[in-house]
């Protein structure tokens, strides 16, 4: 709109200058004296016409960025409701329908499917249950990651759980023959725990296994982790430091609607890599499960923030993961987790990560730090499979040297 205001002005002037009364419009007139086109007037004339083509790159400018922006813009088309056989088409029945050979390039690559998290059958380890994340073919807007089943034995392969565009099923376990547990967002925008039973004969089914929805937090819930007896879980969830998850979800929610658009920052980290410090942290939620009279696992205790008042990230930010930081033991009776030793601004300089242990049985858990005589990192706590007295971990010598060498 300025620069269209600025060209107007500009050709508004141009006319003004050239059309009132009384100005001598013949351009290129004769001198009377010497009969030499005069070059004040001359050069009047050019300085006008730049300035005149100048005021319609100006305006036009604007356009041309715009249009540029807008073809280079992918289109996001809507996210289909449910799984729609018209609209789904599987990465081998596209390269099967194309007529031409294509070399292999980027845009393949992005519609290869990808498999990833294989775990084996609790017991007997004749079967493999995965992620497998699917593209929707061939624009690639839209993605959905499912549950899928092998038998090592025969290859066949049967899918569990249902794509749908824009759900990604992850961070599943494995519990028992029958039970998985895993997090999902597949009944609202929100990551929540999920379970779904399988049947005696996984090859029969004709049809997806609807999964059983056990969590209903108002916030996103990451890092699974479950015991080997299925009787305790842990999952993280960003809340800040002395609220719960609702008085964080409230808290949020009342910043969201003040309108603000300032954040304060009273120590480090303010930024680190590509995430802001905005005050919440990666807390660890410990709870209690067992199953009900229709084989659902329930929670039969409140999860317990067990960095409740602690300013500190556990798994640590920004690249730790439940599943490499924390640990039960075989007995499920003790949790090992790592984080940040400091809370204040000496975490920006510092790499004192240690690990801490709690004693489940107790009826008041205490975190004892048990590396804390070591000022660089600790990390990666494992359990011994059979004894619940020895625990694993790496460990660095060097305090604030990320690179220095990890030990066992």
């Amino acid at each position: 709109l300025i620069s269209i205001y600025i060209f107007n002005l500009l050709f508004f002037e141009f006319v003004r200058v050239f059309t009132m009364p009384g100005s001598n419009t013949n351009y290129l007139i004769r001198d009377n004296a010497t009969g030499v086109t005069s070059k004040s007037k001359f050069r009047k004339f050019i300085w006008l016409t730049i300035v005149f083509l100048l005021g319609i790159v100006i305006g036009i400018i604007p356009s041309i960025v715009v249009y540029i922006r807008s073809s280079h813009t992918r289109f996001n088309p809507s996210i289909p409701s449910g799984w729609n056989i018209d609209d789904y088409q599987s990465n081998s029945d596209y390269y099967n329908e194309l007529t031409e050979i294509y070399d292999f390039n980027q845009t393949h690559n992005l519609r290869l499917d990808r498999l990833s998290s294989p775990q084996f059958h609790p017991q007997h380890g004749k079967s493999v249950i995965y992620l497998r994340k699917q593209y929707h073919m061939p624009d690639l807007n839209g993605s959905t990651t499912t549950l899928h089943w092998t038998c090592l034995q025969t290859n066949q392969t049967k899918q569990l759980t249902q794509p749908i565009w824009g759900v990604n099923d992850q961070q599943f376990y494995w519990v028992d023959d029958k039970t998985i547990l895993f997090l999902s967002n597949r009944k609202s925008d929100l990551i929540q725990l999920f379970q779904i039973n399988l049947p005696d004969d996984i090859i029969s089914l004709t049809k997806f296994i609807e999964p059983i929805q056990i969590t209903d937090y108002p916030l996103n819930i990451d890092n699974l982790l479950v015991n080997r007896q299925a009787t305790r879980l842990a999952f993280s969830c960003q809340v800040y430091a002395n609220l719960s998850v609702e008085e964080t979800y409230n808290r949020t929610k009342t910043e969201g609607l003040s309108g603000e658009l300032v954040y304060k920052f009273d120590k480090l980290f303010i930024r680190q890599w590509d995430k802001c410090m905005t005050g919440r942290r990666h807390h660890p939620f410990l709870v209690s499960i067992k199953r009900n009279p229709k084989g659902i696992f329930e929670f039969i205790s409140t999860p317990k923030d067990i960095l409740f008042g602690i300013d500190s990230d556990s798994p640590t930010r920004p690249f730790g993961e439940g599943k490499t930081q924390w640990s039960f033991s075989s007995t499920g009776n003790l949790f090992a987790y790592t984080r940040q030793h400091d809370e204040m601004s000496e975490v920006a300089w510092s790499t004192n990560l240690d690990i801490y242990t709690i004693d489940l049985t107790l009826s008041n858990w205490i975190s004892k730090c048990i590396t804390c005589d070591n000022l660089a990192t600790d990390t990666d706590p494992s359990y011994s499979p059979i004894d619940e007295n020895i625990l694993i971990y790496r460990s660095q010598s060097v305090a604030a040297y990320e690179f220095d060498q990890y030990k066992i």
